[in-house]
């Protein structure tokens, strides 16, 4: 059975052109614990349809949408990339595949990088921002205590 929402298989796809608006990005600096979001412009350069079959992102840090229909000859699809700078501080540099059917590779590359920097008066860890997102993030869903918010038991207790 197939679906009416399935693309075709990349290997028997017309192949076609596609252009990056500035493919390799140096951004400032920001504060840790920002985001960032960084829009790529991507056009159809050729003849046949463009499709975009999948974009992966070189860090779990970072977001990706992409268009899921095909990108007609002259028209321009978007990917947006949004990045968590959390779990980061210092020099980073990321790396976002683009799954297309391409002429000379269905594999394309788009490349960012900035430094992430710590506020001067006070630098918090991993663990004090994860907790200060979860705890805005479940504000007003559940009473009781911070350790006892996020999950659920079983009403059977096992014993071992």
């Amino acid at each position: 059975m197939t679906s009416c929402f399935r693309k075709p298989d990349i290997e028997n796809v017309r192949k076609t052109k596609m252009e990056i608006i500035d493919p390799e990005r140096h951004y400032y600096p920001i504060l840790r614990g920002s985001e960032l979001t960084s829009i790529y412009k991507l056009y159809n350069r050729g003849n046949e349809p463009l499709i975009i079959y999948d974009v992966q992102a070189s860090c779990g840090c970072i977001n990706i949408d992409f268009p899921s229909e095909s990108i007609d000859k002259d028209d321009f699809g978007l990917i947006v990339v949004d990045y968590d700078s959390a779990k980061n501080i210092g020099y980073v540099e990321f790396y976002i595949t683009i799954l297309a059917n391409t002429e000379k590779d269905i594999f394309t590359t788009v490349k960012f990088d900035l430094n992430v920097v710590t506020s001067p008066h006070y630098t918090q860890d991993y663990e004090e921002i994860y907790l200060e997102r979860r705890k805005a993030k479940l504000a007003g869903e559940l009473e009781g205590d911070l350790t006892q918010q996020g999950y659920y038991t079983d009403e059977t207790q096992t014993i071992r």
